[in-house]
This record gives C-alpha cells, structure tokens and sequence, in this order.
C-alpha cells in the first residue's frame, strides 16, 4: 500500500494534488494545512479527469489533516486529538495502525513543548495497540522537528530511532521508564539527498546554520522493517508538469515550502 503525504501551505492545489495522486498510484493521500473544499475539487478532478475511483475520508478527525483514499481500502477511525487522527486499515495479509499528524511549528512551541506533544501522541498509539491487538504502526506526516532533534529521539518523546536493531529490542528501559521504540527511515535519506537533504528550506543563522530539514518524516515500529519498501521511500521534487522547486533549487512557495513525500508498506 501506498501513501503520499503533502503540507500545502493552505495553498488551492487542485490541478497539482491531482496529477500527484495519479502519478504516484497512492492508495492514499493525506494533505496538511488544507481545506475540505480543496480536497473536494481533488476529488472531482481525479474522477473526471483520470477516471479514479476515490473518496475524501469523512469521520471527524484532526482538523489539520484531510485524507484521499484511492479505490476500496478498508480504514476506519481509532482516535484523533488536535494534531493527529490515527486510523486502522486492514489489507490482505495483516492490519495496520497508520496514524498522520501536523504537529505546531518551533515559531510557536519550544523543543520541549513538542517533545510533551509527541510522547502524548505515542502513548495514544500504545493504547489503540493494546486494545486492537496490531503490534504494526505506521506515523506519517509534518513533525516539525528533524529526525536528530529531542523531541524525536527521546525515549520521553516519540522515541525513534536511526538503528534498526535497537528498534528491534522488545524495550528500552531507562530510569524506569520502559517504551517500544519507533525505527525512523528518514536517515537512509541523508545519503541520498548529498546536496538537498531534507524536503523544507530554511535558515536560522541566530540559532544554528541548518539550511535543509526532514520536517515531513515517516516512522514504522519494527515489525514493519520486512514489509516496507525503502526504494520508494521518497521526497517528491516534481510531476510531469509541475516542478515543486524554484530556480533557487528551493521549494517554490507558490505551490508549497513542503515537498510530497512518499512511502509504500506491503500488507
């Protein structure tokens, strides 16, 4: 299964999101910082202009987040809190808790902050774990942190981390503190994107000299290493006729600062 994950800048990206949807033969597309209108032109123009069968998933959830869902998949709503809905999807061979978020800005909130955000959103996770009995989640979306910041890599976070045979440990303990870590794919991408790692642009020379960031990341629990496809995992830097960076070789903000990013878990 495949999923595209775009913040659009509250940008009215019909045209783009469709011939991004299409492309990528997503089986679903989940946007930030959009609206329900936009997503229902997406809607009309994938069905009349590239024939595709999709629906904008309805069940109340995380205001900050719309979800496209290609064709019959079977998704339901456990839970959503101000900046996440996590859903479960069943596929053919094993069931999936797939959660997509839009976490604030560090404009607005300090690293601790969104450190307390995310272990909160961690722990909702362990509890729709244990009560759906699926060891498999899947996180998706706009962090607005990069894969090596606290908020992130704290065991009192969202505890993810760049080893996949640390991920693997049925627990890390420290302090009396015990959690099932989360394995982060993002860092494979480091090596891929020499020049332009990361899929947002920015630079903030009082605090550090960091020009590109991993703010959009995806993030697996362990069981899931087998079945996600790592070839696919990327960030999308155009379409047959839209090119989402400007001749500065930065995101063009007429469409998005965000680039497209794509995964593809087997199940």
């Amino acid at each position: 299964m495949k999923f595209i994950f775009w913040n659009i800048n509250k940008n009215p990206l019909v045209d783009e999101i469709a011939e991004l949807v299409e492309e990528s033969k997503c089986d679903i597309a989940a946007f930030a910082e959009t609206d329900e209108e936009t997503m229902k032109k997406v809607i009309i123009s994938l069905k009349e202009e590239y024939k595709i069968d999709c629906s904008l998933y309805q069940p109340p959830g995380c205001d900050r987040i719309k979800i496209i869902v290609i064709g019959c998949v079977n998704i339901s709503l456990l839970s959503h809190g101000s900046y996440f809905s996590l859903v479960k999807i069943k596929g053919d061979n094993r069931e999936l808790i797939a959660g997509f978020v839009n976490f604030p800005s560090k404009l607005h909130r300090s690293l601790d902050s969104l450190r307390g955000l995310l272990e909160k959103f961690h722990n909702q996770i362990i509890v729709e774990e244990v009560r759906c009995n699926i060891q498999g989640s899947m996180v998706m979306g706009d962090f607005n942190v990069n894969p090596f910041e606290m908020p992130m890599i704290s065991l009192l976070g969202m505890g993810a981390t760049n080893g996949q045979y640390c991920s693997q440990r049925n627990k890390v303990t420290s302090d009396d503190v015990s959690k099932r870590l989360f394995y982060n794919p993002m860092w494979t991408l480091y090596a891929e994107h020499k020049e332009r790692p990361g899929g947002y642009r920015y630079l903030d020379t009082q605090n550090h000299v960091l020009t590109w960031h991993f703010l959009d990341q995806v993030i697996i629990r362990p069981s899931l290493i087998e079945y996600f496809n790592f070839d696919s995992l990327q960030v999308i830097k155009k379409t047959s006729t839209v090119h989402y960076l400007n001749n500065r070789q930065s995101p063009d903000k007429n469409i998005s600062d965000h680039l497209p990013l794509m995964c593809e878990v087997e199940i």
